[in-house]
């Protein structure tokens, strides 16, 4: 019993420290090692599932300051500081003679309620002069009326939003305790991190038949409903990035959410653009893909450096065009 007891300490020390260099990261940082191989930092500030996603630019006293709002894409744990589109957008500002500073958030496994939600926190913290807040069809569909995390929406006939608090209570001592002891042990983060991981993915899955065909119609109200909500929020600062999913290597493959939203914008004067051209430019003139990583399959995944950069010049581009204006 005591060989047993010491053999199985001895096994948890020894993957506590082979860990290490792959999950810990110290204070506000991150590693990723299960798409590509990353460190991640954040300044933790409340906002955002970790807080500002740090872009490696020294901020600029006295510059403008632009958000850049998401998923998981903006958290963008797979790349590097440097590699994210805030710090793309920030070097090209820079460079033009116009610089910013670039704040972004990201919520994991978040839809349009939490962006809706996030709105009066972010303006009164930051204060930005352009919010730009990056949608995929995931965040605009049914997963936004069902999804545990975050906020949910709901959705009147007359495209008014409910929104619904799914974030656990702040105050369970229990978790918080919990969250104290994941920190100092590496072994114990990695774990966790898997499990937020399966988590994750069973959350993905697609509704119950009966439930999905009783909330179609709702569901059908969602795109409108968000564009509406994001202009009523964020006001004339507003600039909606679309971004279509391309399946694997296909950079052809429609997406029917995609014009819904480009008719929404121009029909409720929203200032938006897709980034379809762009990235699918790239990958048959360039052959690259912006999705996926050395350690994962072709095109699967969140965006890497690639798809960080080309989403990056084509805000920057677009808040040039529209100062001009």
């Amino acid at each position: 019993m005591v060989r047993c007891a010491l053999g199985i300490l001895a096994a948890a020390l020894l993957f506590e420290l082979g860990l290490r260099p792959f999950v810990g990261g110290g204070k506000g940082a991150i590693r990723n090692y299960y798409e590509g191989v990353s460190v991640a930092h954040f300044e933790p500030d409340g906002l955002g599932t970790y807080g500002n996603r740090l872009t490696g630019n020294p901020p600029l006293a006295g510059a403008r300051e632009g958000l850049i709002l998401g998923d998981s894409h903006v958290i963008a744990q797979a790349v590097r500081d440097e590699e994210t589109m805030g710090a793309v957008v920030e070097r090209d500002s820079r460079a033009a003679g116009r610089p910013l500073n670039v704040r972004q958030y990201g919520w994991s496994s978040a839809n349009a309620g939490t962006f809706l939600a996030a709105a009066d926190a972010l303006l009164k913290a930051r204060n930005p002069a352009w919010v730009a807040v990056v949608l995929n069809a995931d965040n605009i569909g049914i997963y936004a009326l069902t999804t545990t995390q975050n906020w949910r929406m709901e959705v009147a006939p007359d495209d008014s939003v409910r929104l619904i608090d799914m974030r656990p209570p702040q105050a369970v001592s229990r978790a918080r305790e919990l969250g104290r002891e994941i920190g100092r042990s590496t072994l114990a983060l990695a774990l966790w991190r898997r499990f937020g991981q399966i988590r994750n993915r069973s959350n993905a899955e697609p509704p119950d038949p009966d439930l999905a065909r009783e909330a179609a119609q709702e569901a059908a109200r969602v795109p409108r409903a968000t564009v509406l909500g994001l202009k009523k929020a964020y006001g004339s600062r507003l600039v909606i990035v679309y971004v279509p999913y391309f399946e694997g290597t296909n950079y052809a493959s429609s997406d029917p959410v995609e014009q819904e939203v480009l008719e929404l914008c121009a029909q409720n004067e929203v200032d938006c653009f897709s980034m379809r051209k762009a990235l699918a430019l790239e990958r048959y003139e360039n052959f690259r893909l912006s999705r996926g990583f050395h350690n994962t399959a072709p095109g699967v995944g969140h965006f890497n450096s690639t798809g960080h950069r080309v989403i990056g010049t084509q805000i920057w581009n677009h808040l040039a065009w529209r100062s001009s204006r």
